[in-house]
């Protein structure tokens, strides 16, 4: 039985302008989010992972120029939604944890205050309520003494109990779909470990589903049920983790696989880097953007954009590579 799809994603593009150039940052993703689901999003810096969750949230600054197919959260349309409308959706529906507990957090306001004012805005309830909602959220989230801890502020805490507390403000108002930005990235790594299992934890016991955005293949295999490659703005490869990480299909996936570290390698035996550079998204290319780093690339790579062959019904990849491989089968 198929499970309800809370975010449908299909064919989105964001272009941002600025003193007569455009940045084509999203050239066309289409993707899909189960109820429950953990989809991680993983690619290099600058593939257009942010800029497309973003886009989801509606949060992208004002020479973000967003259009597609459909947009759809919890089957409602967000293209098109005026700002009135998404503002009521955010935090309720949908929530994000960006990448920097610090930044994120004000610094001049209390823990309990910031905590108090996100359930109030989305809850109808009182300071008292929402005092103890607050409470409750930070004894998910594993911080000790939470009624103390309500009066400290943002620099008061350690990295790892920062990241706790917008975990608990994400998930105040149990919304439908939370987008972690890397929220493991400016972490040890125990406690990166600690944040993953109570994201973990947290989306059994919510319901919630989640994008994982990330460019460590690590964390994708330890967390994630369903992978989205992206690079040069499109989706590569998208699949559930067992065929990404035992059957992948894409260059750029299996480049990605070849990088992670392994305790199997010999002393003195290096890791695999990608040559290259991603391609340049104010002039993107017309063909497959890995095209100019793919050892296998042909002349139609770079002249012509790959359709998405599917091998599975969760599995699909953008490679003329499978082309010639079924034709010779």
């Amino acid at each position: 039985m198929n499970k309800k799809k809370i975010l449908e994603v299909e064919n989105l593009r964001t272009v941002f302008k600025s003193r007569g150039q455009e940045v084509h940052a999203v050239r066309g993703v289409s993707l899909s989010v189960e109820e429950g689901e953990l989809l991680g999003l993983v690619g290099e810096s600058g593939s257009g992972k942010s800029v497309t969750m973003k886009a989801v949230l509606g949060i992208l600054p004002e020479n973000a120029e967003v259009s597609g197919d459909s947009l759809k959260l919890n089957e409602t349309e967000l293209l098109g939604l005026k700002e009135e409308e998404y503002r009521k959706m955010r935090g309720k529906d949908m929530t994000m944890i960006f990448q920097d507990p610090m930044t994120a957090l004000n610094p001049l306001i209390k823990i309990g205050k910031q905590l108090e004012e996100v359930i109030m805005r989305h809850s109808r309830c009182s300071k008292a309520e929402a005092g103890r909602r607050a409470v409750e959220m930070l004894k998910k989230v594993g911080i000790p003494m939470p009624e103390q801890r309500l009066k400290q502020y943002p620099h008061e805490f350690s990295g790892g109990m920062r990241q706790r507390v917008l975990i608990a403000m994400a998930l105040a108002c149990e919304p439908k779909l939370l987008i972690a930005d890397e929220p493991t990235t400016a972490l040890d790594v125990t406690i990166q470990a600690q944040i993953l299992d109570l994201l973990k934890e947290l989306k059994e016991e919510y319901k919630t589903s989640i994008v994982l955005i990330t460019h460590d293949m690590g964390v994708v295999a330890t967390v994630c049920t369903k992978v989205a490659i992206m690079y040069g703005g499109l989706i590569m490869e998208c699949g559930t983790s067992e065929e990404i990480f035992y059957e992948p299909k894409h260059p750029y996936t299996k480049a990605l696989l070849r990088a992670i570290p392994s305790l199997d390698l010999k002393e003195g035996e290096r890791l695999q880097s990608i040559e290259g550079l991603p391609p340049s998204l104010s002039n993107p290319p017309d063909g497959c953007p890995f095209a100019m780093r793919c050892e296998h690339a042909s002349k139609r790579c770079h002249e012509e954009r790959p359709k998405y062959q599917q091998f599975s019904e969760t599995h699909s990849a953008m490679c003329f590579l499978n082309v010639r491989e079924e034709a010779r089968a």
